[in-house]
């Protein structure tokens, strides 16, 4: 007989563990840039319709995917994104896009947003975080859900009833693939639930950056497991509260996050946060990438004389951020110096390459300068529209460099550097993209635009250069291996 692997999630020797490495160096630089970039937005669209209607969406995706990722449902994804739009009508769940009852699905995805307009709620009356409050949002967030599936002492899957509101009263130890992983036991629940809340109330109280903070709590409440079921959405409530309270968005993790996120989750497992403060600040960006277009809509609407009044003071206070945020530029400079080294350390291989296709086979790099900075304007506004999701802005800034490749084909690799979001608010993006330009036999050239990658690299004025430098590396080192992939099936 197989002897059963236990994995202990929750340390019995130890307990939950207080930070062990130094919380300034675990942060993730692009946080005080998003912070202060979108707390300065959000303040100059303050009581527009689009700001709510953002809002208003972002609380919908949470309340959909937070239910997603714990297998309590299925939604298919085009249905997903016009709930998401349109709202949670009954009518835009159809029979076969869920599969399980419809009200019963709607039921949980209400209850789910109603939780998160309460955290929104909670952070703006400047409510104490305790255990009380968690025990409360427990018992929101399972309001319409009754019984848990479990197993019995046979081995059957059965329905188990739900204790909401309070501490879990049995083991929650799930098994995997043969293996059973231990969570803190019902005993010592209490005690490790008030000490998350005392060391937590340290980190706000020191200063602990709010990617850190959110990690840290995150994982431990995992750790701990203290209710029956619904502990991954209650940890995903709490830390966006912390999010929230620190001027960021909440955390919204998607099904295409699952993996990555049940990563990051085992990781600090194994005593390693960072992957998880690394993906609490992707998610980040998403979400800011999403706000930026904020601006944008109010752009392309018929706009009233009390948004015309919005976007001139918008402007205006560009104006006179303008002169903080050029700080960013200076940071494009340096992350085109890096590609500009990196692209001269792999030119002889592309070279090489080229030339077993044909003798005249070649590849320079080129950098942009003031007469061609234009150049790829529109091939930018279409990557960025129709690729990577956001309004591309070229009026403060726009830059770019390149490897231009010849053989029997033509093709360019650019990396555009220009702002994200109107008015410019000092960030600045890194958007990549491979062009094909062939001569058809009437000599008319055909040009076709290829995106390399799914993400444009964000960075903003207020980063460090070296923390900027360590952060663009790995996402450089992934675009270049997408292209010259992509470069290889079309020689």
């Amino acid at each position: 007989m197989t002897e059963a692997r236990i994995t202990q999630i929750w340390k019995p020797d130890t307990g939950i563990l207080d930070l062990e490495s130094d919380s300034a160096a675990l942060s993730a630089s692009e946080i005080p840039g998003i912070k202060a970039v979108w707390t300065e937005q959000r303040a100059r669209l303050k009581n527009t319709q689009q700001l709510a209607d953002f809002s208003e969406r972002l609380s919908r995706e949470w309340a959909i995917e937070t239910g997603v990722i714990e297998n309590l449902y299925d939604i298919e994804r085009g249905v997903t994104q016009t709930l998401i739009e349109r709202g949670f009508q009954a009518e835009l769940l159809s029979h076969g896009s869920t599969n399980r009852p419809r009200d019963y699905v709607l039921r949980l995805i209400r209850d789910q947003k109603d939780v998160l307009d309460g955290v929104f709620d909670f952070v703006k009356n400047d409510r104490v975080f305790s255990v009380s409050y968690i025990k409360e949002l427990h018992a929101a967030l399972l309001r319409s859900q009754d019984v848990t599936e479990g197993i019995d002492a046979l081995g059957h899957l059965v329905d188990i009833p739900l204790i909401k509101g309070d501490w879990k009263r049995h083991p929650n130890s799930p098994v995997r693939d043969g293996v059973t992983f231990g969570y803190c036991p019902p005993e010592h629940v209490a005690a490790e639930m008030d000490r998350l809340v005392e060391i937590h109330t340290r980190h706000v109280a020191a200063g602990v950056s709010s990617d850190v903070q959110a990690a840290w709590l995150h994982h431990r409440f995992t750790q701990i497991h203290p209710f029956q079921d619904g502990n991954g959405r209650v940890a995903r409530a709490i830390t966006s509260l912390v999010l929230i309270k620190n001027g960021l968005f909440p955390l919204v993790v998607t099904r295409d996050d699952r993996a990555a996120y049940l990563e990051a989750l085992e990781a600090a497992d194994q005593g390693t946060l960072k992957p998880l403060i690394d993906l609490i600040a992707k998610l980040q960006i998403t979400q800011f990438r999403k706000a930026t277009s904020i601006s944008e809509a109010i752009l392309a609407a018929d706009l009233s004389d009390i948004l015309d009044e919005l976007m001139t003071a918008a402007d205006g206070y560009a104006a006179t951020k303008l002169g903080s945020f050029r700080a960013v530029f200076d940071l494009a400079k340096q992350l085109q110096h890096d590609l500009n080294e990196k692209f001269e350390s792999i030119l002889q291989n592309i070279t090489a390459a080229l030339r077993k296709v044909t003798p005249i086979g070649k590849a320079y790099v080129k950098l942009s300068t003031k007469e061609t900075e234009y150049w790829f304007r529109s091939q930018i506004i279409e990557n960025a529209r129709l690729h990577l999701k956001y309004f591309a802005d070229m009026t403060e800034y726009s830059s770019w460099i390149l490897i231009d490749m010849k053989w029997s084909r033509h093709a360019r690799l650019v990396f555009a550097f220009h702002g994200i979001g109107k008015p410019f608010n000092g960030s600045l993006i890194c958007a990549p993209f491979l062009e094909f330009r062939d001569t058809d036999d009437e000599g008319q050239i055909r040009s076709e635009l290829v995106p390399v990658t799914e993400e444009g690299f964000v960075f903003f004025y207020n980063e460090a250069r070296e923390k900027l430098l360590a952060r663009f590396g790995p996402w450089r080192d992934n675009v270049l291996k997408v292209a010259i992939k992509e470069l290889a099936q079309n020689l």
